[in-house]
Order: structure tokens, then C-alpha cells, then sequence
């Protein structure tokens, strides 16, 4: 409880008809607003003492009493306390009451997001330490590379989209830097395939991947596998051959699945 001047006309002026609930005089000695806050005109001053109890507002009623505390603020005040924007916080604490928004945009094909998409740059090399080269416009190969052949290896542009995110898989889309490029999966032959893609520069990258660009990675000690959004329990893979294309394998333990990812700038 605090201590501020008397309410002057210009004060009183902003009392209106609209208001009537926050200013309403019920005795010489009493200003009421509503139930839980009241304001005294005492000797020394007003007095406004504030309910612990909640209570339905208004929005107008909110305003209203906004601007009533913004004019007691700007009065000078004897004590050495005086209002602070924490104190207008506290109000609205008791008026507002913070709910979650639960929102599935996963499958919400109308919904757009324009936040910016975070992405990262990246090498991939599998567990026997081949790099990935692209071999032909539209093929991606492993092979152990040495001396000035290393310049051959690709540049991932990783982007972090949306998609189905848990504490261990992270949804994220494969781009050639520099290139149009993305990796994607696709049922080819009725078997699902992983192909470079062809994009449009101006739509992509973007935080509402289709489907297929989409790949739920993981980190295991150090190591990162790919799983296809578009097919569960398929992975990005290499083979245990030398100079082989990647591919979308089954995790059955004779492909490769893991891989080290080295950022670069």
C-alpha cells in the first residue's frame, strides 16, 4: 500500500460516464474500482489497496485503469517509493491469466510461417570415413578422398524446419550449397528412393518443407543419422563399396547410416 497526492481536476476530468465502475463515489471519504481495488481520499493522500481475489474484466476496464495509474505516476509523490512499470504488471496479473495455444501445423497446408529459417553449414563423411562428391548433376557418391581431391567433397546447407521435433530427433532439409539442390525421398518402382531434387531459389529454402525434403536427425555419441519424415525407418545410407551413389536404405546392419557432421563457415 502506498501514498500519493489527491487527485487534482485535471485528474478528475478523466472521469466519464464509460468509467463509472472505477470512479464511482460512493462517500465523501471512498472511491471505489469494482471489488478488488479501492482508492482512498485520505488526508494524506490516495490510498489503493489492491484484492488478492480475481475477477472478470473488461478490456475497457483495463484501459481505464491503466491510464488512471499512468496519471497517479506523474504526480509527485512525498515518499520515497513511487510507481514503477513492475507495479502495472502486477495488475495485470490479476486481470490476465496466461493460457497455452496449441497449434498442429505439421498438417495445416494454409498455415505460412515467415520467421527466418536458421541453417547451418556442413561436411558428411560415413563411419569409414568417405566423403560424399557429386558424381553426376543429379547423383550423390562416397569415396575416400586425399590431398587436393578433397575440394571434390560437397557442402551440405542444413536448414532446420518444421516437422515432428522430440527431445532426440530434430527435422532438418538437405541443400547442395550453392546449388538448387536438395536431397528428397520418393517412391520409385515401389521402393522408396533417395534423388537430388531441383528447386525454385526464391521459394527455398523455407520453414514449411514438403514432406519429402524433410529428415529427422539424430545424434548418437558423436554420430548423426537420417531418417526419412516420408518413410520411417529409412535412412540416408552408403554403401560398404568404394565410389557407390547414396541411398535410402533399411538400417539392416550391411549399409552405413552414420555419419560425422564437420561444420564449416
Amino acid at each position: 500500500m502506498t501514498a500519493v497526492p489527491e487527485l487534482t481536476s485535471n485528474m478528475m476530468a478523466f472521469q466519464s460516464e464509460e468509467n463509472d465502475l472505477f470512479f464511482e463515489a460512493d462517500s465523501p471519504k471512498m472511491k471505489r474500482c469494482s471489488r478488488d481495488l479501492e482508492v482512498s481520499c485520505l488526508d494524506e493522500g490516495i490510498q489503493l489497496q489492491v484484492s488478492q481475489k480475481h475477477f472478470n474484466k473488461s478490456f475497457r476496464q483495463v484501459v481505464s485503469l491503466i491510464v488512471a495509474v499512468e496519471k497517479l505516476r506523474q504526480k509527485p509523490v512525498s515518499c520515497s517509493w513511487a510507481f514503477q512499470d513492475d507495479d502495472l504488471r502486477t495488475f495485470l496479473s490479476f486481470i490476465f491469466e496466461e493460457e497455452p495455444i496449441i497449434c498442429d501445423t505439421w498438417d495445416d497446408d494454409g498455415y505460412v510461417c515467415d520467421a527466418a529459417v536458421r541453417h547451418l553449414n556442413c561436411r558428411l563423411r560415413d563411419e569409414q570415413q568417405k566423403c560424399l562428391v557429386l558424381s553426376d548433376p543429379y547423383e550423390l557418391k562416397a569415396l575416400h578422398l586425399n590431398g587436393q581431391n578433397l575440394n571434390q567433397e560437397v557442402v551440405f546447407s542444413m536448414s532446420f524446419v518444421q516437422g515432428e521435433d522430440t527431445n532426440d530427433k530434430i527435422p532438418v532439409a538437405l541443400a547442395l550449397r550453392g546449388k538448387n539442390l536438395y536431397l528428397s525421398c520418393v517412391m520409385k518402382e515401389e521402393k522408396p528412393t533417395l534423388q537430388l531434387e531441383s528447386v525454385d531459389p526464391k521459394q527455398y529454402p523455407k520453414k514449411k518443407m514438403e514432406k519429402r525434403f524433410v529428415f529427422n536427425k539424430t545424434e548418437i555419441k558423436n554420430k548423426v543419422e537420417f531418417e526419412s519424415a516420408q518413410f520411417p525407418n529409412w535412412y540416408i545410407s552408403t554403401s560398404q563399396a568404394e565410389q557407390r551413389p547414396v541411398f535410402l536404405g533399411k538400417n539392416s546392419g550391411q549399409d552405413i547410416v552414420d555419419f560425422s557432421m564437420e561444420y564449416v563457415s
